[in-house]
């Protein structure tokens, strides 16, 4: 059952009138101004914590030249992977399989059966050397594009944190550039294996030289980033209003005991100039005909 919002009095199924039966206040209108500023402060708060939200998205992506150089070069590594670094070859008695050392050979061999028969034959009799030089080198070829792809991620989302998120892709570049070193030498590795083997054939390509250059690209460019910050430009006023929802949000601050407007800015003050200018015309309209009629 419902009850009175002033006098707190339990109301009656028949009680339909909006006037309390016991205390006779307008239940529809109890603390109707309070409740007013209480929800244009909120307006007020939550439109700041939007709006600094969206200057912050905006500024990751196309806030100046080095962010949109960032978006520019963040699928730089993926595509260098394109590239082959080298590729093998499988010959069994009935049938052979070539592959490459590049991001569509990986998917090939990972969507396919070649890498489990690979992996079954690390360790065998015969050739069993050369398989176990071929995974490694696999593996290392896909260490490298899980740091591409994780440059690629933290690129798109550097809103998330401004300041950080092109720390986090200089040190995933300089990653990426030592997992390519470290690949090109396991490909090598391999080819020089497979020059003796009886199933297996190597060559080298130039692949991964790319990604090293493109890694390097990334580096220089989010390294700029860190060194110069982003600059993010928000209206008067939205900050302190965010750091204040924050806080309420969290219970810290009770949002009753804030002014309205919370924060005063160059708009508020116009219209608050505005207002007092209405006021005092609609008053002094009001002492002239009062004047005017002896009043």
């Amino acid at each position: 059952m419902a009850h009175c919002p002033k006098c707190g009095k339990k109301l009656k199924l028949t009680d339909i009138s909006q006037f309390c039966p016991t205390c006779g206040v307008n239940m529809r209108f109890v603390d109707f101004e309070k409740n007013f500023y209480k929800e244009a402060k909120e307006a007020e708060l939550s439109q700041a914590n939007m709006h600094v939200k969206v200057k912050k998205l905006k500024a990751s992506f196309v806030g100046s030249k080095l962010t949109i150089a960032r978006l520019a070069v963040m699928l730089l590594p993926i595509l260098a992977m394109l590239i082959p670094a080298g590729n093998f070859t499988i010959s069994l008695p009935f049938s052979s399989e070539s592959s490459t050392f590049s991001a569509l050979g990986l998917y090939g061999l990972f969507s396919g059966n070649g890498l489990n028969y690979i992996m079954s034959m690390v360790g065998a009799p015969v050739d069993g050397a050369v398989f176990t030089a071929l995974r490694n080198a696999l593996f290392g070829f896909a260490v490298v594009a899980v740091f591409g792809l994780l440059i690629f991620f933290i690129s798109v989302l550097g809103f998330i944190s401004i300041k950080n998120m092109q720390k986090i892709n200089v040190v995933l570049s300089v990653c990426g550039i030592a997992a390519s070193a470290v690949a090109i030498f396991l490909i090598g590795s391999f080819v020089s294996a497979a020059k003796n083997s009886v199933f297996l054939e190597g060559k080298n390509g130039f692949g991964l030289i790319v990604c090293i250059l493109m890694f390097a690209a990334v580096f220089v460019v989010n390294l700029l980033l860190v060194k110069k910050g982003i600059p993010v430009e928000y209206d008067e006023g939205m900050v302190e209003r965010a750091e204040i929802y924050k806080k309420v949000k969290a219970g810290e601050i009770d949002i009753d005991s804030l002014p309205q407007p919370i924060v005063e800015t160059e708009e508020t003050r116009k219209i608050d100039e505005e207002i007092a200018k209405e006021e005092a015309a609609f008053k002094k309209k009001h002492e002239k005909e009062d004047a005017e009629n002896g009043n």
